[in-house]
């Protein structure tokens, strides 16, 4: 597959999520990527107080159904403490909300700039911007097409493979992007004491006992694709 192939497969897969997200309603009417209501273009900079509004008026649905549970069921994991710990607020479990949805940001950006140390102003919301600068030799100026070609065909196959869990590229960028500005994410690494923080079974439970309900769904979607990314290079859930 050359790289106008690949372009046109992510096209395909744009037109398809477009399609799935032109679905989504409210209790006004229809709301569209192009919409005055809501803009979810991948490159536009997201209103996060009317993208609040919008999720919150709304009844939240995935994409597509996937079954949480079969996937988070597929990672190691140990006998589970309460959420209820004495030592933390609900606050403190609020912000494993904005952590779930940063890690599999980070992990998806991992994946495709392997080469890259530091992910700096990276996003996945931008990814393909920054796909077509560090393809661009930094003295030259010319573009390397072999390595642009390979972010390109990695960036295809994990989009491929989380769509089929339901991962929408026109809509959950932002969605990850609006969980971690509205909960933040963990302040400093957990300790041993707080292992549990990294077993997807005591996350899905956190998220159902934490989140409202009309996000409930796609935060469970995003634990989900973080549970496959995990079982995808055999690392823990949350990596620092």
């Amino acid at each position: 597959m050359d790289i106008e192939e690949l372009c046109h497969e992510m096209d395909r897969l744009d037109s398809e999520e477009n399609a799935e997200l032109n679905r989504f309603t409210s209790t006004d009417g229809p709301i569209t990527h192009t919409g005055r209501r809501m803009n979810l273009e991948c490159n536009a900079t997201v209103d996060e107080s009317r993208f609040r509004d919008e999720l919150l008026k709304r009844a939240h649905k995935t994409s597509s159904p996937v079954n949480h549970l079969h996937t988070l069921s597929a990672v190691n994991h140990e006998e589970l403490p309460s959420c209820s710990f004495t030592h933390h607020t609900l606050r403190d479990h609020s912000r494993l909300l904005g952590e779930t949805a940063f890690q599999l940001d980070r992990r998806i950006l991992s994946h495709v700039f392997q080469e890259q140390s530091r992910l700096y102003g990276f996003t996945v919301q931008n990814i393909r911007d920054k796909i077509e600068q560090v393809s661009i030799h930094p003295l030259t100026g010319t573009v390397d097409e072999a390595y642009k070609f390979q972010l390109l065909e990695r960036h295809t196959e994990i989009m491929n493979r989380l769509h089929t869990l339901g991962y929408n590229m026109r809509l959950h960028p932002p969605f990850s992007e609006f969980i971690v500005n509205t909960y933040g994410i963990l302040k400093e690494t957990p300790g041993a004491q707080e292992r549990a923080y990294t077993n997807p079974e005591f996350l899905h439970r956190v998220i159902v006992e934490t989140a409202p309900s009309r996000l409930l769904k796609d935060l469970l979607l995003l634990l989900s694709c973080l549970c496959f990314m995990a079982r995808l290079d055999g690392r823990s859930l949350f990596l620092w």
